[in-house]
């Protein structure tokens, strides 16, 4: 039986467009091999292909070539962004960074760092579906940072309302200059376009492998003038932002990639689309023959990207949904974590204020570029029997509470 895969958020296949840029880069860097940073024949041929891949990524994301630093992925870029802004702010007198409660984990995580140096990090405000309150942005703020897309929930952020908030607060303020603007975008390259100068942001994150390219190498999309101090220090590569000798297949393949994204945007949103309306009719359609629960349901109100849906189950156990539904050749994800056995609610609903309860039984289908109807046709069959063996779950936990 064929798997069907609904886990895109977290990884999108690679793409063949991609798998081929990587081959033919790696054939020419075996024939003639140089790093970069040198300056013999094979040095300036593997030179010219990175810059190649750096022109073609900047072209679609409204940056110049020189704005643009590859990463090993959106975590070290998150740091980068957040750490080194922060570090590089100081200077006009900001203490503080923002960061949206709901990011992933690479970007709050970086309270410890700030902390340790002496700032500030607080959270921004959001409502009940994780959409932030410009209103929250503080003058105080060095660096204002936010996921453009929820990648466990798909809330989309209002990004021209939280940018012009940043720069009129910065007015206000009367700071040498406003804070810091930075997005990660890893969720939203599949189905929005991201323009760096277009939509006056500071920086941007952006990884390879949630747009089919390859795992281990990212970006950081860095607008000139925009005082980021490092603390990677070492050979100078990357405009001195990034040490390290940088992958230059990687780099072939990830802007083949976003090259690819890109061209078939509008297609496969009108898709995902598509395929989206299709899930919460076939979800009504269950509910109604009572086949599931009715209070199965949509988790968000607020405008969401088509590539991710996120459902409310009424268990406790989503765990056992995700086997039930492996079992029957589905591979979806939960946002609620599991630690050593033990499941805990989703930390991203609780931020918006739900309740443990409403953020344990929560389930993500999130869909990329071979994403079908009859992807979801196949999850509809399968969640009725997944979602009654977790519900037996609860019942059996009900009777060990009651002993």
């Amino acid at each position: 039986m064929t798997e069907v895969y609904l886990d895109h958020a977290a990884t999108t296949p690679l793409r063949l467009v991609a798998e081929e840029a990587w081959l033919k880069a790696v054939s020419q860097l075996r024939e003639h091999p140089g790093n970069p940073a040198a300056l013999h024949k094979g040095a300036r041929g593997a030179k010219r292909l990175l810059e190649d891949a750096r022109e073609s990524i900047a072209h679609h994301l409204g940056a110049d070539r020189a704005e643009v630093i590859f990463t090993s992925g959106a975590t070290e870029a998150n740091a980068l962004a957040i750490v080194g802004g922060y570090r590089g702010m100081r200077k006009f007198g900001y203490q503080t960074v923002q960061v949206c409660p709901t990011d992933h984990p690479s970007s709050w995580n970086q309270a410890t760092s700030i902390e340790r140096e002496g700032g500030t990090f607080q959270a921004l405000q959001v409502d009940a579906n994780g959409v932030i309150d410009p209103a929250s942005i503080s003058a105080a703020a060095g660096v204002v940072s936010f996921s453009l897309v929820c990648s466990e929930t798909g809330t989309l952020q209002p990004i021209r309302e939280i940018v012009a908030a940043t720069r009129q607060v910065g007015i206000e303020n009367k700071a040498n200059r406003s804070a810091l603007v930075h997005t990660d975008a890893c969720q939203a390259l599949h189905t929005l376009p991201v323009d760096l100068h277009g939509t006056d942001l500071d920086l941007i994150t952006l990884s390879a492998h949630k747009i089919g390219g390859p795992v281990g190498i990212g970006a950081l999309v860095i607008k000139r003038g925009t005082p980021l101090q490092t603390d990677r220090p070492g050979g100078d590569q990357e405009m001195k932002h990034r040490s390290g000798t940088v992958d230059v297949a990687g780099a072939c393949a990830f802007a083949a990639a976003l090259e690819a994204a890109c061209a078939e945007r509008e297609e496969l949103r009108k898709r995902c689309e598509t395929i989206q309306n299709h899930l919460w009719a076939g979800i009504e359609k269950l509910k109604t023959t009572g086949e599931i629960p009715t209070n199965v349901a949509k988790t968000i109100q607020s405008e969401t990207v088509p590539t991710i849906a996120h459902l409310s189950l009424p268990t406790a156990h989503p765990e056992a949904v995700l086997l039930g539904l492996d079992q029957a050749g589905v591979w979806a994800s939960a946002g609620s974590a599991c630690h050593a056995g033990v499941t805990r609610p989703s930390r991203v609903l609780m931020e918006m204020g739900r309740s443990e309860t409403e953020a344990l039984g929560v389930l993500r289908l999130s869909f990329g570029p071979s994403s079908t109807v009859n992807d979801v046709e196949r999850f509809l069959k399968a969640l009725p029997l997944a979602l009654k063996q977790a519900t037996a779950l609860d019942k059996l936990d009900a009777r060990k509470k009651n002993k």
